[in-house]
């Protein structure tokens, strides 16, 4: 079935919606192709201008005369598909227009080509230099915009680059609504997306950068979603776990990323295990960051907090001289540590604790 954009009426056949389009739409609000279409009633049925009033005085809108656009050469080239156009044609109107261009394909022939590939666009290219193709003017961009949307079509289970934009551009508009839930959503499929595009022997973010498409920033893509996690998190705690997941896929991925963004996400990880209530699972975290990075003094105050705000009454003495060991560390080293002061506080408090108890001991 054909359905028609703008009145949803579907159609059994592309002739059926051909006429509909000439009878019953005004061409300036027709797509491109949808123009052609008309063009193609015209011409199989021969109808000239007095036709096209005959239709109005009907009531029927009248449809003034349309340029057809001469493929074979480039009278006008500054003219060319769009996407939409292409998305508006049937699958066998693809084909049929490949094959004009020499191109064979079907859809198992399509789909095994997809296994070895991770881009329309490569396919495209593949194509234009097997079957020597020569598409200028009007058609130059026709071959990777067939071949994107014959891979949704026919291999939609298996990612490519080019719909990494799709899931990034549509989380950006979700966001800007102010859905930021489902524009995580969305931008945790493009993360997806990106994995399965990435080969496995690509261990950095610099690296992994140079083999995306160039409208995104690898980096500052991942932040972004980390922080909109974060704030989604805090009305919906089920964000906490996608979060989790996500940094600790990412530190997966890219083991060769810098220092600086390694520790920050396995921060991350020990934050959401400490927000989901996992205490036993973030604090061998923090233990581990201290032991790889003693100069951060983050790790330390966050692990010396989740024993002191925990329960301060119910720990131990050992417990205690931990948590008093852990402040100290954090303000001894060298690293900025924002809220020195109430470090300090907490420090001075447990430690006059630990000096209550030794007080307190029989001898």
């Amino acid at each position: 079935m054909i359905e028609c954009r703008y009145c949803e009426q579907t159609f059994a056949e592309e002739s059926e919606i051909r006429e509909h389009l000439y009878k019953a739409h005004e061409r300036d609000e027709l797509s491109r192709i949808d123009r052609k279409r008309v063009e193609q009633y015209v011409d199989e049925h021969g109808v000239d201008e007095s036709n096209n009033e005959e239709h109005q005085k009907a009531g029927q809108p009248a449809q003034r005369e349309l340029r057809t656009v001469d493929t074979s050469s480039e009278i006008y080239s500054d003219d060319a598909w769009e996407l939409s156009d292409v998305e508006a044609l049937s699958t066998d109107e693809i084909v049929e227009k490949l094959a004009e261009h020499g191109i064979e394909t079907s859809e198992t022939a399509f789909r095994n080509r997809t296994e070895d590939l991770s881009s329309a666009t490569t396919l495209s290219e593949q194509w234009k230099t097997e079957y020597e193709v020569d598409a200028t003017g009007y058609d130059q961009d026709f071959i990777w915009m067939a071949a994107e949307v014959l891979w949704k079509r026919w291999a939609p289970d298996v990612p490519n680059k080019e719909q990494i934009y799709e899931f990034v551009q549509e989380g950006r508009d979700l966001r800007e609504k102010e859905n930021r839930a489902e524009a995580c959503d969305q931008w945790l499929t493009a993360w997806e997306y990106i994995v399965a595009v990435t080969p496995d022997e690509i261990t950095s973010i610099d690296e992994a950068d140079r083999k995306l498409p160039p409208f995104l920033s690898l980096e500052a893509f991942i932040r972004s979603l980390d922080s909109d996690l974060a704030t989604v998190a805090q009305e919906d705690p089920a964000y906490h776990e996608h979060r989790l997941e996500f940094c600790r896929e990412v530190c997966e991925q890219f083991p060769d990323a810098s220092d600086e963004f390694l520790l920050d996400f396995r921060h991350f990880v020990a934050d959401s295990l400490a927000e989901l209530d996992r205490t036993n699972e973030s604090r061998p975290e923090l233990e581990l960051l201290i032991e790889e990075y003693p100069e951060d003094p983050w790790a330390y105050k966050k692990l010396a907090d989740s024993y002191w705000l925990e329960d301060p009454g119910e720990l131990t003495r050992e417990e205690m001289e931990r948590t008093a060991e852990l402040y100290r560390a954090a303000l001894d080293v060298d690293g900025p540590l924002e809220g020195a002061s109430i470090v300090a506080e907490r420090c001075e408090k447990i430690e006059s604790r630990l000096a209550d108890t030794e007080t307190s001991d029989p001898e």
